[in-house]
């Protein structure tokens, strides 16, 4: 079959095409059914406009052709609308352009993977016809098309997006024609977008669907996988800039000279001599793991072994993400959820050796929140005064531990994110970070299945191993990691200096006080944090509280034994991440400071 060996995009663009030289002219160069029902339609994409949206909105016409929705536009007088029409076809934009010279047209292949989406960021966009003739394709092909179109799309649209689809309910079903239940098509866009409108008209063979975004809410894909930003952003509230592919090239042809390809290979074991060194430590002091959260479970059971009768209980903090409590039942320990200090964030020690369940815990798991960093020396006392086992999660703390390695790094092992999110990242990936040798070995040999040197289980483990292209991408990371510091400690700066001029320096937490993966804006209260991430949003700039609101409110961690919470309580909901990347520009930055002032400024 002709699918086979090409994308369907290609085999649709060839058609239209094919159908354009034919007929030079809409509705035929789209293959529509019927000629004479265009201003119906144009009229029915373009309700999605709600009344209440502010003038003038930015429209993209997605498979724009030759111009048809633009002229209508004119024809209307339409001049609350800003258009932006797209297509890939050069040949129908040739066509849009003689007629439309200052018109707004753009090539664009959205399903490449570098495709540069933001040219066509809009308030709304519609799809007229795109999803209609199948020109040869299955059923199957059409919609895997209009799924990950509608997916590439919908980052950038702020507002909503309108779509024509056929049911085949009112005139039967043609094989030439692309056909989708209406029911089908509504919970495939309810996965996508929080509002979903159908609306049909007996006259006509299509049906239109409206999807509209609902302020703050997160995006989820088609499939139902949850994104890391919130895609009606201009500005998300976290772009990773990992190596570009030169950079790695070295590196993978290494990989293809010594065919090692995981399994303590020679990238990995480069790395962890780079880290060793990055981070001052003594030879022999980093572990290399698959993922942040494997190096937390290999470190756990290396330190403290799976949980015991006598001690099944694991104290975590309310104030963090998930996987600090799911790498400790992932190594056998039922979590005992516990509040942090005001000032810190963090367990506080002192308070912890007066805590009602302290017989029955193997295994406590401070974190560094938002990066800022753990110190050893609270812990190691801690430890000798009880004899459980301590384990810092220390996540984002990278570039703050490299600052300061004599205060934060010792025999506690400390399991760091390379997560793509993350300062210093691999995509994926962690380390555990200690002073003492010996443990290093302890946890490489957790992370190969118990096995070391050998092929006898000496102890628990798992497969955690780091691969050698992720290995390739922390060693590439590394050699320029003062260039991405540097980039990220220049847009703090930026930060700073206009926060300032705008008179919110009291709202403001960013490194050095935390790392630099994070900027932070701290509101007085639940309602005003929410107040500023919903108008931050209107303004096209993602917002995040990165911890939600304490691990105690996640559904799968709400039957865990927990102490009164209320530090967690009033921290947790008022402190939102805002956008920050290594190339954030300042332009950017002053539109979220300009955002940010505005939604204090005018609170209602």
């Amino acid at each position: 079959m002709a699918t086979e060996s090409r994308r369907v995009d290609d085999i649709l663009l060839e058609a239209y095409e094919r159908h354009l030289v034919e007929f030079r002219d809409p509705p035929q160069e789209l293959g529509w059914p019927v000629s004479g029902d265009r201003p119906d339609r144009f009229a029915a994409m373009l309700d999605v406009v709600e009344e209440t949206a502010r003038s003038p909105v930015v429209l993209c016409d997605f498979g724009c052709g030759t111009g048809g929705l633009l002229a209508y536009l004119q024809e209307q007088r339409r001049d609350d609308i800003i258009y932006v029409g797209a297509d890939r076809s050069a040949m129908a934009l040739a066509h849009a352009r003689a007629k439309f010279p200052d018109a707004s047209l753009v090539e664009i292949d959205v399903n490449v993977p570098d495709a540069a989406l933001d040219v066509i960021a809009c308030d709304y966009l519609v799809a007229n016809g795109l999803f209609i003739a199948k020109f040869g394709l299955t059923q199957m092909e059409m919609q895997s098309f209009l799924i990950s179109t509608l997916e590439r799309l919908w980052p950038v649209v702020r507002r909503g997006l309108a779509l024509n689809l056929m049911s085949g309910v009112n005139r039967g079903e043609r094989d030439d024609l692309f056909y989708l239940p209406m029911d089908e098509a509504a919970r495939l866009l309810r996965r996508l977008a929080g509002r979903v409108v159908l609306r049909t008209d007996d006259s006509r063979e299509d049906y239109v669907a409206y999807a509209y975004r609902l302020p703050g809410m997160p995006h989820a894909a088609l499939q139902g996988q949850s994104a890391s930003t919130n895609p009606a952003a201009e500005v998300p509230v976290l772009r990773p800039r990992l190596p570009r592919t030169d950079r790695l090239v070295p590196y993978l042809r290494r990989i293809d000279a010594a065919r090692v390809y995981t399994n303590h290979g020679p990238l990995a074991t480069t790395l962890a001599l780079g880290l060793v060194e990055c981070l001052s430590l003594p030879p022999g002091g980093i572990a290399c793991a698959s993922s942040g959260t494997t190096a937390l479970v290999g470190a756990i059971l290396a330190v403290a072994g799976p949980a015991a009768k006598e001690r099944p209980l694991a104290l975590v903090p309310a104030f963090t993400f998930v996987a600090t409590a799911e790498a400790a039942e992932l190594a056998g320990y039922r979590s005992w959820i516990t509040d942090v200090d005001p000032v810190t964030w963090m367990l506080d020690p002192e308070r912890l050796l007066q805590h009602p369940a302290l017989d029955s815990v193997g295994l406590v798991v401070p974190v560094a929140p938002f990066g800022r960093p753990v110190p050893q020396a609270p812990w190691l006392e801690f430890r000798r005064r009880t004899g459980i086992a301590v384990v810092i999660d220390g996540a984002a703390s990278f570039d703050r531990i490299a600052s300061d390695p004599e205060r934060l790094l010792n025999e506690i092992p400390v399991a760091l994110s390379f997560h793509a999110t993350k300062a210093f990242a691999t995509a994926e990936g962690g380390c555990v970070a200690t002073t003492d040798p010996d443990l290093t070995h302890r946890v490489t040999r957790v992370l190969n299945f118990g096995f070391y040197g050998t092929r006898d289980a000496e102890s628990a483990g798992l497969n955690g191993k780091m691969s050698e292209y992720h290995a390739a991408v922390g060693l590439a990371e590394l050699d320029e990691w003062h260039v991405k510091q540097a980039a990220l400690q220049g847009v703090i700066e930026a930060y700073r200096r206009g926060i300032a001029r705008a008179g919110l320096s009291e709202f403001f937490i960013a490194a050095p006080d935390i790392g630099l993966s994070y900027v932070l804006f701290r509101g007085r209260g639940p309602e005003e944090a929410d107040q500023v991430q919903t108008r931050l949003h209107q303004q096209g700039i993602d917002t995040r509280l990165w911890y939600g609101a304490g691990l105690h409110r996640q559904t799968y961690f709400a039957d865990r034994p927990r102490d009164p919470l209320p530090v967690t309580e009033e921290i947790a909901p008022c402190l939102v991440g805002l956008p920050i990347a290594p190339d954030l520009s300042e332009p950017q930055i002053e539109h979220v400071i300009a955002a940010l002032a505005a939604a204090l400024r005018n609170p209602g």
